[in-house]
C-alpha cells in the first residue's frame, strides 16, 4: 500500500474546503464571530445556567430569576443567526463523519 502524500492529503483538504457547505458554514461562522454580543450572551447564559442549577438545588430560585434566565436563552436559541450556524454545524458533523467512513472502508479494502 503507497503511504499517502502530503499533495494527496492537502488535495483532499483543499476539495473539502470548497464544498459549497463547508463554504456556507464558514461563512456563517464568520458572520457569528461579527456578531461579539450573541458570543457574549452565549457565555452568559452558561454561567447563569450554573447558578440557576445551584439555586434551584438550594430553593432559592425565584420565578423572576427563572423566567429572566429562560427569555434570554430563547431568544438566543431562536435568533436567525444562531438557529442557522447550529445546523450548518451538525450537517458539517455529518459531512465529516461521513467523509471519514468513506475513507476508512476504502483503508479497510486496501489492507485486505
Amino acid at each position: 500500500m503507497k503511504a499517502i502524500t502530503r499533495d494527496k492529503a492537502d488535495a483532499l483538504n483543499k476539495l473539502i474546503l470548497n464544498d459549497p457547505l463547508i463554504q456556507e458554514f464558514k461563512r456563517y461562522e464568520e458572520a457569528l464571530k461579527a456578531r461579539p454580543e450573541l458570543l457574549a450572551l452565549e457565555d452568559e447564559i452558561k454561567q447563569e445556567s450554573q447558578i440557576i442549577l445551584k439555586k434551584k438545588a438550594l430553593g432559592e430560585l425565584t420565578d423572576r430569576e427563572l423566567k429572566a434566565y429562560e427569555a434570554k436563552k430563547e431568544y438566543f436559541e431562536n435568533h436567525p443567526l444562531i438557529v442557522n450556524y447550529l445546523n450548518l454545524k451538525s450537517e458539517v458533523n455529518d459531512y465529516l463523519i461521513q467523509v471519514e467512513t468513506i475513507i476508512n472502508e476504502e483503508l479497510v479494502k486496501a489492507i485486505d
